[in-house]
């Protein structure tokens, strides 16, 4: 049986018990023996609230240390934890409950509209008088079933990905094998811990007996910079849309403060070149990762954008132990664009209460994801397989159009859908959030942006400005709502 990763995290408290594990946003520090400490106080808590081993308990919590010694708390006791983002609707929250048959709800505080909701719990201020759960009662080995993490739904019922103990041991240990991570490190992160990006860098911390620096969001983009120049920060994971934030606003702040970084590490989306090679221009001795994954198969491939400056619109290579295909189980394409099937011992078994068998293909988990593999394996990923834009029979994804766009400086977010068109079946439309007052010259401005780089069929019929693009809790765009819009 595969050991609860919470294994790892006690045997780093017996080795390095005073080595800061985590920092808040305020700056307190809390070391790997006060978050063991603060961690089997709440398994008492939860075991006072009649929770038991195997019992599913979900955590909505902004990034915080409450958060993280809830987490451990959770594992250590045996429960299977499902993590919502705190930004959740109360329906949204309901149907997790519901659908995962949780015993408990664990929140930082008591929350209006959430109130129909069943078993809430709020996390105690007063944590530090309660007693710790005794050694003997903390159940690692017992529960096999470490998550359930709710995908986003964007297109229909959100589906709960199950992911057990040895699919997150297999990704810590694939990224500390190709990463190098180690305990002299130390990572600021704005990610969302509550999404499997920001979490796995958790978890291979507490292993490596690294430091986290947790802050709630990327916000105060200047204090930030600062911040990883003065606590000598090594890693600093982000998003393609934050890290193209920071270049465009905060270019030569990013080039001083960040210069001693060891990784930026990017994940969840692909990144323009225009930006890959901004970051490599500005810091070139720092690393430069990107991995490609998803809920149910995270860390598939990955690249260092240093050692293949040919491959800029790759997500890489498989990580170790993983395979990745394109095409299916029986047909594998090279040079050809088509579906993207991944393989391993960090894949999903499956989502939760439903029948499974048509996510898979002999083994493979089709990712739904389009993508082109060349003769040296790398990986180039193509959009989503259910968004192709179909014009007169000409194919794109979204993603080829919405990565252009992004790229205009006026442009802060954006999305494209297709839409019906007597001629040509479907044409483009995009929608944009701007930096300022949009009128008609901006909108044509846009389109000839495009017309530069790409081809004819591509380029947007039109261009809505919008406030903002609807996203689901994890930041895919919700296309369906766009083209509803678009039917009024």
């Amino acid at each position: 049986m595969t050991e609860n990763i919470a294994r790892s995290f006690i045997e780093t408290v017996s080795r390095l018990p005073n080595k800061p594990f985590l920092v808040a946003p305020d700056g307190r520090e809390f070391k790997y023996k006060e978050v063991y400490s603060r961690a089997r106080k709440f398994a008492y808590v939860l075991s006072s609230n009649g929770i038991k081993p195997a019992h599913r308990v979900i955590l909505t919590f902004p990034n915080s240390v409450d958060y993280i010694c809830a987490y451990l708390g959770l594992l250590l006791y045996g429960c299977t934890g499902i993590l919502v983002d705190y930004r959740s609707r109360p329906d949204h929250l309901k149907y997790v409950y519901d659908n995962c048959e949780a015993s408990l709800m664990v929140t930082p505080e008591k929350r209006a509209g959430f109130e129909e909701i069943p078993g809430q719990l709020v996390f105690p201020s007063n944590l530090d008088e309660y007693p710790e759960i005794p050694e003997n009662e903390i159940d690692t080995d017992w529960n096999p079933l470490a998550l359930i993490m709710y995908t986003s739904g964007s297109t229909g019922i959100p589906k709960g990905v199950m992911l057990s103990h040895a699919n997150l041991s297999h990704t810590i240990s694939s990224i500390i094998e190709w990463a190098g991570i180690d305990e002299n490190d130390r990572e600021l992160t704005t990610l969302s811990l509550t999404h499997l990006f920001g979490l796995a860098h958790i978890h291979i911390y507490w292993t490596r007996g690294g430091t986290v620096y947790i802050e709630e969001k990327l916000n105060d983009i200047p204090d930030l910079l600062n911040k990883i120049e003065s606590e000598r920060i090594t890693s600093f994971p982000g998003t393609p849309g934050g890290f193209k934030l920071i270049l465009d606003q905060f270019p030569e702040q990013f080039k001083e403060h960040c210069k001693n970084l060891k990784y930026i590490i990017v994940n969840s989306a692909p990144m323009d070149e225009v930006y890959i090679e901004k970051v490599l221009e500005l810091l070139p001795d720092t690393r430069f990762y990107m991995y490609y994954g998803l809920t149910e198969a995270s860390r598939s491939t990955r690249i260092c954008y240093n050692e293949h400056p040919d491959k800029l619109k790759s997500v890489g290579t498989p990580t170790p132990g993983s395979e990745v295909i394109v095409g299916t189980s029986g047909d594998r394409l090279i040079d050809q664009i088509g579906e993207i099937l991944i393989k391993g011992p960090h894949v999903t078994s499956g989502y939760w209460g439903m029948d499974s068998s048509e996510f898979f293909d002999n083994g493979w988990f089709k990712t739904g994801d389009l993508g082109i593999m060349d003769a040296d394996g790398f990986i180039t990923w193509e959009g989503r397989l259910k968004e192709q834009i179909n014009i007169d029979g000409l194919k794109l994804v979204p993603g080829e159009v919405e990565m252009v766009l992004m790229t205009h400086e006026r442009v802060l977010d954006c999305a494209v859908v297709g839409a019906p068109d007597e001629l040509t079946g479907e044409c483009v439309i995009g929608f944009a959030v701007v930096d300022a007052k949009p009128d008609k010259k901006l909108e044509i401005d846009l389109r000839k942006h495009c017309m530069r780089k790409l081809e004819v069929y591509k380029i947007p019929r039109r261009i809505i400005f919008v406030d903002e693009i609807p996203k689901t809790d994890s930041g895919k765009v919700k296309r369906v709502l766009l083209k509803e819009r678009l039917r009024r």
